[in-house]
């Protein structure tokens, strides 16, 4: 066997020790999996064969996990969807006055008494990672 190979494989089972791969259960768990993902496509023009492939089967993992996440939340309005991620991420409402603008807004919105701009859409999308058109 040659060292490059076993250099791979080495690096193969570095990864798969670090984070399996299995379905992704949880958000911890894709967390984690896309915090490896992120590393891995740092250095993309100088992974090995089997890195890549663990890079490719890892992200389709991911993928799977978030769409999953997108289909439950897909039917949601924009109040309860962001209730939902406060909910997700044990936020209360003084957490999202960097996006609201104010502790009024927030309250207001939650409340129904406003709906939420275009910029603090913007804003509740890049901190979620979420796509803006579900806020719209």
């Amino acid at each position: 066997m040659s060292t490059a190979i076993s250099d791979d494989n080495k690096a193969y089972r570095k990864l798969i020790n670090r984070f399996p791969l299995r379905p992704i259960r949880d958000d911890e768990q894709n967390e984690q999996a896309a915090k490896i993902c992120d590393q891995l496509l740092d250095r993309i023009d100088s992974l090995s064969p089997s890195e890549s492939d663990y890079l490719e089967v890892l992200s389709d993992l991911v993928a799977k996990y978030e769409s999953k996440w997108d289909s439950e939340c897909a039917s949601m309005t924009p109040r309860e969807l962001i209730r939902y991620l406060m909910d997700q991420n044990a936020l209360a409402q003084k957490d999202l006055v960097p996006e609201f603008g104010s502790p009024s807004r927030v309250s207001e919105f939650l409340k129904g008494e406003r709906d939420l701009s275009l910029e603090q859409a913007k804003r509740i999308a890049a901190r979620f990672r979420l796509n803006i058109a579900a806020l719209i």
